[in-house]
């Protein structure tokens, strides 16, 4: 069981990824839809690259999952919490 200090660095990881722009534009395409990462770049207008970048690392901090399809894997957000979060800050930064 975690101590309340590493519940606290583990909830500032989170925040840390909730922190970047293109993450955020990532998360909100995945709560629409699954998509592959050519079809998040075409969305995005961004590299392949940056954007494989940026799902490694919300994969690594357990917030996106992945299937594959064929030859294509298809990213997911691991649950409803990445959902509320996304939504509850868009709601508050959007009110503020």
């Amino acid at each position: 069981m975690r101590t309340k200090n590493e519940k606290i660095k583990a909830t500032v990881a989170l925040f840390k990824i909730f922190s970047d722009e293109t993450r955020l534009r990532i998360i909100q395409l995945l709560i629409q839809d699954e998509h592959c990462v050519q079809d998040i770049y075409e969305q995005l207008h961004m590299s392949q690259s940056s954007i494989s970048h940026q799902l490694r690392l919300l994969r690594e901090k357990n917030l996106v999952k992945t299937r594959r399809d064929g030859k294509h894997i298809i990213y997911s957000l691991k649950d409803e919490h990445i959902k509320k979060i996304f939504e509850m800050g868009l709601m508050h930064a959007t009110e503020c």
